[in-house]
């Protein structure tokens, strides 16, 4: 029988869906039946407590089109947003099949949003649609003095691997990390920069420095997720400047415009 032919059933229909979460190579698969569902040879799992969503929308406006789920307060892919956001984007997928059909078809693409615990054992996961990105508006290049490039990004150049500095976690307290190595490098010398470490299926969480004084780098977002003695790879940062651009020996790619005038053409003053 064919998804379509049990979804019009009268008798026969047994509709679950199964939740695809994946970020990277990592991924959590769960089912809203009452045991383990295998899927295009993978297992989706059923949940003590279960899992559902408030139902799939399309409105065309993004806020009415989200979709909600809930299950249980720890819910594996639910932990990664108990302390700061993860850094990149975790997907959804969302399927519909039938109970003994394998027949199915793909019902929602987007990703996490965010994740509350509105009662102490229910998690409520916001998830917004793949169309939430169209709408976005791109971002405009900055003219200004400074460089308006994210550093190690495409228009920056920088190869980030060539700054790359491997160190592990001696000390830390919430908030910063710390490694004796550290302060051998001049004071603010990772300040701004950003500091990963692996989590698994070759995935790294990242986090930014907020200011780097001697061997304590402190982190934006703070340390959790980290561990005592864990391996991280930190990478200095830039201050967006001209001497910081040389001292990268990038100055070819440098975006702003150093000798910008400090009069505005536009403010009613002469300024030829």
């Amino acid at each position: 029988m064919t998804y379509d032919a049990a979804e019009r059933s009268v008798a026969s229909a047994r509709p679950i869906r199964l939740y695809r979460f994946t970020r990277g190579t990592l991924a959590w698969r769960y089912c809203s039946a009452d045991r383990d569902i295998t899927h295009q040879t993978q297992v989706y799992k059923a949940l003590r407590g279960g899992i559902s969503d408030n139902g799939i929308r399309q409105t065309g406006q993004t806020s009415p089109d989200v979709l909600k789920l809930t299950s249980h307060a720890d819910l594996e892919v639910a932990q990664l947003y108990r302390g700061a956001v993860p850094s990149s984007p975790v997907q959804l997928t969302v399927f519909a099949r039938h109970q003994g059909i394998d027949d199915f078809v793909t019902i929602w693409v987007g990703e996490i949003r965010s994740v509350k615990w509105p009662v102490l054992d229910r998690c409520e996961i916001s998830c917004s649609p793949l169309t939430e990105r169209m709408e976005m508006q791109g971002l405009r290049l900055g003219w200004e003095r400074n460089c308006p490039h994210a550093l190690y990004s495409t228009a920056c150049g920088v190869d980030m691997n060539l700054y790359r500095v491997h160190s592990t976690v001696q000390s830390m307290d919430g908030v910063s990390i710390s490694n004796g190595a550290f302060a051998a490098y001049p004071a603010g010398y990772f300040t701004g920069g950003l500091v990963e470490w692996a989590i698994g299926g070759g995935e790294f969480e990242r986090r930014g420095i907020e200011v780097h004084s001697g061997s304590v780098l402190t982190l934006l977002g703070g340390s959790g997720g980290v561990t005592l003695g864990a391996a991280v790879r930190v990478y200095p940062g830039c201050r967006q400047t001209v001497a910081s651009c040389k001292a990268f020996n990038n100055l070819p790619n440098y975006g702003g415009v150093p000798h910008l005038a400090g009069q505005s053409p536009w403010d009613g003053s002469n300024v030829f």
